[in-house]
């Protein structure tokens, strides 16, 4: 694999050699992320987690354990409490959420394409996605959360060159407790070059 991700490298534009050497220097660097997007992640990390976000997020999402609506049910329970169910943290925070530096290089302020710059890109994906849970987020909790990538590789498609970027967030409550770690990352997909690396083919 280390073989093919280097063959592919020779295949960079400039621009694109300058962006991966820039978050190839980052691997395994731990940095604490700006404020995610509103439009993906609603309520973010910047407030405490409210209860009336929890219960919107489990009817959108059409569960109804009492353990996130029902106070009196809830503190009879292990939990003590009102808790969120797990995957809440996709509206605060995901995994894919490591490469959204890379996208910020790719898109401008107003999400429109730098194609002078990335004339070979043509989309990305989700590339995986695994979560791993320690305590309850429930309501009040104010949530830190620490991002590094993990690794960054080039592979060849059946017809774009793709790049993986991957990385982990792990996150803590006000408490300095850790909450949840996720792993994943994204696909980015440029279109073949020459081999000089300045013209797209196909």
């Amino acid at each position: 694999m280390e073989t093919e991700s280097a063959e592919l490298e020779k295949l960079m534009t400039p621009e694109e050699r300058a962006l991966y050497e820039r978050f190839k220097a980052r691997l395994g660097m731990e940095f604490v992320p700006h404020n995610p997007h509103p439009m993906f992640y609603p309520w973010g990390t910047e407030d405490p987690v409210q209860w009336s976000s929890i219960k919107r997020w489990a009817t959108i999402n059409g569960d109804f354990n009492a353990l996130w609506f029902d106070p009196e049910y809830a503190g009879k329970s292990r939990w003590g409490g009102v808790i969120a169910p797990p995957l809440y943290l996709l509206a605060m925070d995901d995994p894919v959420s490591v490469a959204e530096d890379f996208v910020s290089e790719i898109y401008d302020s107003n999400c429109m394409l730098r194609r002078d710059r990335y004339p070979t890109f043509r989309g990305s994906m989700m590339a995986n996605a695994e979560f791993e849970f320690f305590r309850p987020i429930r309501p009040g909790d104010k949530l830190e959360v620490k991002r590094k990538c993990t690794d960054i590789y080039w592979r060849q498609g059946k017809r774009y060159r793709l790049l993986f970027l991957l990385g982990e967030t792990t996150y803590y409550n006000h408490k300095k407790e850790q909450v949840a770690v996720s792993r994943g990352g994204a696909v980015y997909m440029f279109k073949s070059t020459d081999t000089t690396g300045s013209k797209p083919k196909g």
